[in-house]
């Protein structure tokens, strides 16, 4: 089984063999806390698929990034939410990052027999990680009109919208609120606290290595390092392969719009000498 690192650096996600299989972990770490070594020792664990953030941007159809964007938008039905996230997990044991994280209460309620694990890391540390990973980034309405004629990634913007409404409104902000401060992980890991069972909560560092986390899961410790991917490497490439696609598209657009007008140039010439 390709670990979900190779999978992004390939940009073919591998999707579960097995349908059957039902969510064991509830990964509710915010992004940049070591989502992705999380994910791949989950995998190793409990031999499944993991579902991360970048398998949400690698979709294969529009209708499952569409899906995306109704479940975070936080003005709909609860009922259609576990719907469709029941639909898009299954196979799945595990999810993971901020996405899977914006899903905490209704993962909670639909698989209640998986626990969730918090991905810690010290707040400096992250906001550090985090501001040079997005401080580049372009806003999401300029995001919308880059990613305009890019199949699928044209609704990850939207998505991505909806998980900031959703999260500032689970955390009871008056207004919706990027991350803008080291802060901002404290107020995620202290709602979690909040809304999580307390036998359900687990926070776990990746520094650890494989002891806790297994003792959490109540499973041998493997003979093997501990997955430690390079997060900030593996969705660099990520970006350049998005990018790649972006120059792609947007190249054959302003081509073929080049070819129209001069066409028209043209014919008007041709017209003009009559």
């Amino acid at each position: 089984m390709a670990s979900i690192v190779s999978e992004l650096r390939s940009g073919v996600p591998q999707k579960p063999k097995d349908k059957n299989r039902k969510i064991q972990v509830i990964g509710s770490g915010l992004g940049r806390t070591g989502t992705m070594s999380l994910s791949a020792a989950l995998e190793t664990l409990l031999n499944g698929k993991v579902y991360h953030t970048g398998t949400i941007i690698f979709q294969d159809n529009e209708d499952t990034m569409k899906q995306w964007g109704q479940i975070m938008n936080p003005d709909t039905l609860p009922t259609s939410v576990k719907f469709s996230l029941n639909e898009i997990l299954a196979g799945y044991v595990g999810i993971t990052d901020t996405w899977g994280a914006a899903m905490t209460p209704e993962l909670l309620e639909m698989y209640p027999d998986a626990i969730v694990i918090c991905t810690i890391r010290e707040e400096e540390a992250w906001w550090k990680s985090w501001s040079d990973m997005f401080s580049n980034a372009p806003p999401i309405w300029m995001s919308k009109i880059i990613l305009a004629p890019v199949p699928v990634l044209r609704y990850f913007p939207y998505s991505a919208e909806q998980v900031w409404r959703r999260l500032s409104k689970l955390y009871g902000f008056e207004r919706v609120r990027l991350p803008e401060d080291k802060e901002y992980i404290n107020v995620h890991n202290e709602w979690l606290k909040r809304i999580v069972p307390p036998k359900r909560l687990h926070f776990f560092s990746v520094e650890e290595g494989w002891e806790p986390l297994c003792r959490i899961l109540d499973v041998p410790v493997p003979d093997e390092p501990f997955p430690r991917a390079n997060e900030q490497a593996a969705m660099k490439e990520l970006a350049d392969q998005i990018m790649s696609q972006v120059y792609a598209r947007w190249g054959a657009i302003i081509g073929a719009t080049a070819v129209g007008i001069a066409g028209i140039i043209m014919g008007f010439r041709y017209i003009k000498g009559l």
